[in-house]
């Protein structure tokens, strides 16, 4: 089974577990299309993607734009045909081990744990963004429709 979860901000990542391996893809509508249609075969593939919402003091513009690349991408499963599912972050991040209300260093902490070769970091070291919560989420849906 292929088990795909996507960050859908601004920054986000998109991220694949299959055949014992982590890849990542880095916010690319066009990239996020050609690697799903590259998976399109394969018998078994759930996709779970962050429920997100506007948050107080967030600008309308950065509002829509989050709000627009969400129902791309939820266009984007539907006609691929590909079985999604919004997940809320507090679902998934109980779900991986990490303490409430923790930031990005805390979340990517636990998830490097649960995936020591995963590439959460950059080459000078800086947290690359989206890919935590990408990987998480994917973990997510492995953990809750995984055998």
């Amino acid at each position: 089974m292929v088990y795909i979860g996507i960050d859908p901000g601004a920054k986000g990542s998109m991220c694949v577990i299959g055949n014992g391996k982590v890849l990542f893809k880095d916010f690319d509508l066009k990239d996020y299309s050609s690697t799903l249609k590259a998976f399109l075969d394969t018998d078994e593939l759930m996709v779970a993607i962050e429920k997100v919402h506007a948050m107080p003091g967030q600008g309308v513009s950065s509002s829509f734009s989050f709000g627009q690349r969400l129902g791309e991408l939820e266009g984007m499963l539907t006609a691929l045909q590909i079985p999604y599912e919004l997940v809320a972050p507090k679902d998934w991040q109980k779900a991986c081990g990490i303490p409430a209300k923790s930031d990005k260093k805390g979340i990517a902490s636990v998830i490097q744990k649960l995936y020591p070769t995963a590439e959460l970091y950059g080459n000078k070291g800086g947290l690359r963004d989206g890919r935590s919560d990408a990987l998480g989420l994917a973990h997510f849906i492995r953990l809750k429709y995984g055998r």
